[in-house]
């Protein structure tokens, strides 16, 4: 007796198995909405670069801009010079000094600071040295601007930084010395055997500024061997208070040969009422005058 016959056979079989590896079938219905893919959403227009803002654009993004948005403004403030942006960083200076001052933000701020100047600037800077709390790169960065913006600081507050272990801010904290007071002067006498180069040669150069004689031979030594611009005038500052000297100006005459230092020697030879050194200054004039003809 023959077996009974299933109803489809192989190619109902076939027609009702799942194909593993051919087109998705199209899946209809309510499903087809949930997994309808999202909409991209538009991305915002890009901020303008700080470069690209105008001054009243600038300005009213300082105040409260956060700190990755406010480096960029804040160089930029300083870069314009503007001088309506220096009640706000000094807003953003105050506003720090509650959670006390470190990283980059106060060194940035103080740098445009500097590049702005003015008695507002000034007065910032002063106030914050007077202060404590100061310390590593951002009290360096204090003092180098209150350099450029020749701050007077007070005796006792030159005399905490002339003392501060920070190296760095020792070096700095010379070149700001600007009255000769005792006790600031045998400070730096002291700092002449810093340990430190850079300090040793501040305090070197601060007392040769206020015209002290006992540096004389070492600021000749320095110009001699490597002359820059602050050791160039603290050597023309001792010539000029105690009188020429034979190695004064021969330091002076081989400073001369760096062109970006020759004007400045020549007005130095200049301001001295000295024979010798106006015979200096003309024979380094009639050099240069033939070089510039070879």
């Amino acid at each position: 007796m023959a077996k009974a016959r299933k109803p489809g056979g192989m190619a109902e079989t076939a027609l009702n198995q799942m194909d593993l590896f051919g087109a998705p079938a199209q899946v209809l219905g309510p499903v087809a909405a949930v997994n309808a893919p999202t909409p991209l959403r538009p991305r915002p227009p890009a901020e303008p670069a700080p470069a690209d803002l105008d001054d009243a654009a600038l300005l009213a993004r300082l105040p409260d801009a956060p700190l990755s948005k406010a480096l960029p403004l804040i160089t930029e403030a300083g870069r314009r010079r503007l001088t309506a942006a220096v009640p706000l960083l000094g807003l953003r200076l105050r506003r720090l000094a509650g959670y006390g001052l470190s990283g980059r933000e106060p060194v940035a701020v103080l740098e445009a600071l500097a590049a702005i100047g003015g008695p507002q600037a000034t007065a910032i800077v002063a106030g914050l040295l007077g202060g404590v709390g100061l310390a590593g790169p951002v009290e360096v960065a204090a003092l180098t601007a209150a350099v450029r913006l020749e701050v007077a600081l007070d005796r006792k507050v030159l005399l905490r930084l002339l003392g501060t272990a920070d190296a760095a801010a020792r070096a700095a904290a010379c070149r700001c010395v600007r009255q000769a007071e005792f006790p600031v002067i045998d400070a730096l006498e002291r700092l002449r055997a810093d340990p430190d180069r850079a300090v040793a040669t501040g305090a070197v150069c601060a007392l040769g500024r206020l015209g002290r004689p006992t540096v004389r031979a070492d600021l000749a030594q320095l110009v001699t061997a490597a002359p820059t611009r602050e050791t160039v005038a603290a050597l023309a500052s001792v010539m000029d208070h105690v009188g020429v000297d034979a190695d004064g100006l021969v330091a002076l005459r081989r400073a001369a040969r760096h062109a970006d230092l020759r004007e400045m020697v020549l007005e130095a030879l200049d301001g001295f009422d000295d024979a010798q050194a106006t015979a200096l200054a003309a024979k380094l004039r009639q050099q240069a005058v033939q070089a510039d003809a070879a």
